[in-house]
């Protein structure tokens, strides 16, 4: 009788276990550890590719805001051309934690931006400068301020100019910068032109 269930045991194992191969913990992780090693610049290079064209798709976006509001400048008659800080410093007026911004050009450049969204609008500070730059915007560019898509509330855009003067006589060239920055406030995009009067 035991070495019938002997037997019979013995065929159930032969049945069921006879060449089937397993493989052993050690080979399991020695094969994901190889896939890792070999995986691994290949997830670099594709972090890497996502960056770059991430970087890419910010600097085209600032060179089309520069150039746009290059050519929306381009249109002005040469008196109202001035900078942004002339035009638009008063949107810090009597705000004391933009008294810089205000009394200060190099600041004003820190803080200000003419780019606005939907959504950058809700922050109460951005909302406060957008209501008093709708009220200014109309006498510097002749026109109203609009509103950009989601994609841009991560760009300010800032217009330098500077008086191009001859000796003795007034001012007929005005050198125009139009700076774009991220949101982590680095300059991504600067664009120059010469603006002249005509005779």
């Amino acid at each position: 009788m035991k070495n019938y269930k002997k037997c019979a045991i013995n065929n159930f194992k032969n049945l069921f276990f006879k060449n089937k191969k397993a493989f052993t913990l050690i080979e399991i992780l020695t094969v994901i550890f190889l896939i890792g090693v070999i995986a691994l610049p290949f997830t670099n290079m594709f972090i890497f590719g996502v960056k770059g064209s991430n970087s890419n798709s910010d600097h085209v976006i600032g060179c089309n805001l520069a150039r746009e509001k290059i050519e929306e400048i381009k249109g002005l008659p040469f008196e109202i051309v001035k900078s942004d800080y002339d035009n638009f410093r008063d949107v810090f007026q009597d705000r004391a934690k933009y008294d810089d911004a205000y009394y200060n050009a190099d600041s004003f450049v820190d803080y200000f931006s003419d780019v606005y969204t939907e959504s950058s609008l809700r922050n109460s500070d951005i909302g406060t400068t957008y209501k008093k730059l709708k009220e200014l915007y109309p006498k510097a560019y002749l026109k109203e301020v609009s509103l950009y898509p989601e994609d841009y509330s991560r760009f300010r855009r800032v217009t330098k100019v500077e008086e191009i003067i001859e000796a003795a006589s007034a001012p007929k060239l005005k050198k125009v910068s139009v700076l774009v920055f991220n949101e982590k406030n680095q300059r991504i995009a600067e664009l120059r032109t010469y603006v002249g009067k005509q005779k």
